[in-house]
């Protein structure tokens, strides 16, 4: 009797359970396609309807971008996929070079309206100082609260110099950027005045645990140190290439989705193979 009531106890709870489906995509300086960020009109829509097919065939819940020009930009796609979504936030970060906004922002597009949202810059430590920030949006689905964070941390780019150096400073920017989200979230019921039942942190994490320039760098444990899961765990190199070998560049995993306190483990994220970027998309469900 008592395992039957356990049984009915698990199956009414998935039954309630609440699937939801995210996907994070670096869609590389978008729409222009080049990092002066300008291009004809014509290359233009033709980027964002090529990126708006895409993500329509997703049809995810929850969209989270990486290296948008702007807030136009970010509404023009969401137009160009379907009435279903809304852009919940655009980032206008500096780029650092003159003060000037960033071609590189961070966006969050959802079906769902946010309660809240807003962006923040990653706080600078010494002379470390992080580029650009996070987005982050609180979405209720089904008296769900949910909190979503878009992050694209520091790139591998190194122009002369000591390398090594240079690559030490970049693991350290992604590091202290990934621990501010973690503390950030920590604060959220306190902030927002009550608990999450899930916390999504999407994006370009710019690392993976396979090459050997990254072996020292505690990017990805922290989070994994943290409870969060991004179903990757468990895939083999190849069977999570995010971003195609190019030029002196070996295939890679960058792209992450990590979620933390859903009822199960989310299942084994989807890499779409659209040419739209050399980034590709990451799609995965989870149970709330």
């Amino acid at each position: 009797m008592r395992r039957v009531i356990i049984f009915l106890f698990l199956l009414g709870s998935l039954l309630s359970a609440k699937e939801i489906s995210i996907t994070t995509w670096n869609l590389e300086w978008f729409p222009a396609g080049n990092s002066k960020g300008v291009a004809t009109p014509e290359v233009e829509s033709k980027r964002i309807e090529d990126a708006a097919a895409a993500l329509r065939d997703l049809d995810s819940d929850i969209i989270v971008l990486q290296e948008v020009r702007d807030y136009e930009a970010c509404d023009a796609l969401a137009k160009a996929i379907s009435p279903a979504y809304q852009v919940l936030v655009c980032t206008a970060f500096k780029s650092g070079f003159g003060g000037a906004k960033g071609l590189q922002q961070v966006a969050i597009l959802s079906k769902y309206p946010a309660q809240s949202c807003w962006s923040e810059d990653w706080k600078t430590f010494g002379k470390v100082d992080p580029p650009r920030g996070f987005a982050f949006a609180h979405i209720n689905i089904d008296g769900k609260n949910i909190a979503v964070y878009g992050v694209h941390l520091k790139s591998n780019l190194i122009m002369g110099g000591d390398k090594f150096k240079i690559n030490q400073i970049n693991i350290l920017k992604r590091e202290l950027a990934s621990e501010q989200v973690i503390a950030h979230y920590k604060m959220l019921p306190k902030t927002l005045g009550h608990s999450f039942d899930a916390v999504i942190v999407a994006g370009d994490f710019n690392t993976n645990k396979d090459q050997l320039s990254f072996a020292s760098e505690k990017t990805l444990q922290i989070f994994e140190e943290n409870e969060f899961a991004s179903g990757f765990e468990s895939a083999s190199p190849q069977q999570r290439i995010t971003h195609p070998s190019k030029g002196v560049y070996p295939d890679a995993t960058f792209d992450y989705i990590f979620v933390r306190g859903s009822k199960e483990k989310i299942l084994k994220p989807s890499i779409s193979k659209y040419q739209v970027s050399d980034h590709l998309p990451v799609t995965t469900k989870s149970l709330l």
